[in-house]
């Protein structure tokens, strides 16, 4: 696999700043849950799809079905932000 461009994120970084996001904006959201923000939803989405194309680039037996199943967004939103984060909040302080 070729490296990745210095200017890029990896997927990982990408999902921690969504998920980061997603917190933020359930702040404001009264009820609304973090997983259930668009960034929230996204961050989801683009983990499922790093995973079944990681999958399908070590080989995988049915890369169609991978594919389509990281694709039909089946599985359920997970939860955002049960552990604390102490020095995301020292330079992302909350406003209260």
């Amino acid at each position: 696999m070729p490296p990745r461009h210095p200017d890029r994120r990896s997927v990982d970084e990408l999902v921690e700043e969504l998920r980061d996001e997603a917190e933020d904006l359930a702040q404001d959201l009264k009820g609304i849950p973090a997983q259930e923000t668009v960034c929230g939803e996204a961050a989801q989405a683009l983990e499922e799809y790093g995973a079944a194309l990681s999958q399908i680039a070590a080989g995988a037996d049915d890369p169609k079905a991978v594919a389509a199943e990281a694709l039909a967004l089946a599985k359920p939103l997970l939860p955002i932000g049960d552990a604390p984060d102490t020095l995301r909040d020292l330079l992302k302080p909350r406003r209260t």
